[in-house]
């Protein structure tokens, strides 16, 4: 799988969609969502950018870009991504028992969320590679555990906001809720087809809360036609607890968890370890700097200082090519050198 795969097959309505750097979206809100699938992020070419010297502020197209640049292609987004598409396609025109659901599971900072965020990203595109744009469909939504998880009106309070449903009692005191916003989200979601639920965050659940967040989750999957994508450090073992709790599972002690760790497909995002993989992301990221001065190769030659500067963690990496960047942009010199990168703070055994 090569990076073009890693954006979605868009339909031709769709691919005039943002080729420039646009403000994050919130993807917690389906205008949001619909902003990030459709958002392609492109290179700026050097001819078209501002002459070698030019003072540039924030806002300067190569600024803009290296904040975030390409999405870069690690082992664990590219296996996460074929298992995804597979168990998807499979489970899309079942018609007996829940649709299987997902877990994404790692370090901090291996890049979850970002395999999550493509996961969604590729199961809309594929939906709409073979219905068509549909404005009225919504097949992904995309939720945080919220603040407060007590009874089913919280729970249902971030469906509602994705879905733009109204959840008070008087639009004009935004802090007077309804009792229960779930029916009109099962309505909703089975009249605009949703299929995917991406619930990150999954690891700020308290022991005490997994059972009922679990009771009511299946309770939406049992009226609907959705998958889950549960996404969070520890995903795995919160699965865990919830399929083996002492009101759920009627099994013999002997077999009750001992084997599985999670009856759902565990999708890992690790770090990475130095080696061919590690030397492929360091070049990908080099291959995508817009400079005047870089020199080919640097970057690869120091794939050792990179990868003990990052643990191999993906999204240090990214924080520290970024920051460098710009500042060689800022700076005027135009190259991401080790001299540089030394004076950037990473977070990760940074010596003060």
């Amino acid at each position: 799988m090569n990076r073009e795969e890693l954006l979605p097959s868009l339909p031709p309505t769709v691919t005039e969609a943002v080729t420039r750097p646009i403000t994050p979206p919130l993807l917690t809100t389906k205008e949001g969502w619909y902003a990030a699938y459709a958002r392609h992020l492109k290179a700026p070419d050097l001819s078209d950018c501002a002459p070698r010297g030019t003072r540039v502020g924030p806002l300067d197209p190569r600024m803009m870009y290296h904040a975030e640049m390409l999405p870069v292609m690690t082992p664990a987004l590219e296996r996460g991504l074929k298992d995804a598409r597979r168990l998807l396609r499979v489970s899309r025109f079942r018609s007996v028992g829940r649709s299987i659901d997902m877990v994404v599971d790692g370090d901090r900072g291996a890049g979850k969320s970002t395999l999550a965020i493509q996961i969604g990203r590729g199961f809309h595109g594929m939906v709409e590679t073979d219905f068509g744009v549909d404005p009225d469909r919504v097949p992904v939504i995309y939720l945080t555990v919220p603040p407060e998880r007590e009874g089913n009106l919280n729970w249902a309070m971030p469906f509602a906001q994705f879905l733009g449903l109204d959840h008070t009692l008087n639009p004009k005191e935004r802090t007077r809720r309804t009792a229960d916003m779930t029916e009109p989200i099962v309505h909703v979601m089975n009249e605009v087809k949703t299929q995917l639920v991406i619930i990150d965050g999954i690891d700020r659940l308290r022991r005490s809360e997994i059972a009922d967040a679990f009771d009511y989750l299946e309770c939406l999957q049992d009226r609907t036609r959705i998958s889950y994508l549960l996404c969070g450090t520890g995903a795995r073992d919160v699965v865990h607890e919830a399929a083996y709790d002492d009101k759920r599972a009627r099994l013999p002690k002997e077999i009750k968890g001992a084997k599985f760790r999670s009856d759902r497909p565990v999708l890992w995002a690790g770090a990475i370890r130095y080696g061919e993989d590690w030397h492929r992301v360091v070049e990908a990221f080099e291959d995508d700097l817009v400079l005047y001065d870089h020199k080919p190769k640097t970057l690869l030659g120091l794939s050792k200082y990179l990868h003990k500067r990052t643990g191999g963690y993906i999204e240090t990496l990214s924080y520290l090519i970024c920051q460098a960047a710009q500042e060689a942009i800022e700076t005027g010199t135009e190259a991401v050198t080790k001299l540089l990168l030394d004076d950037i703070r990473t977070g990760r055994g940074d010596v003060l």
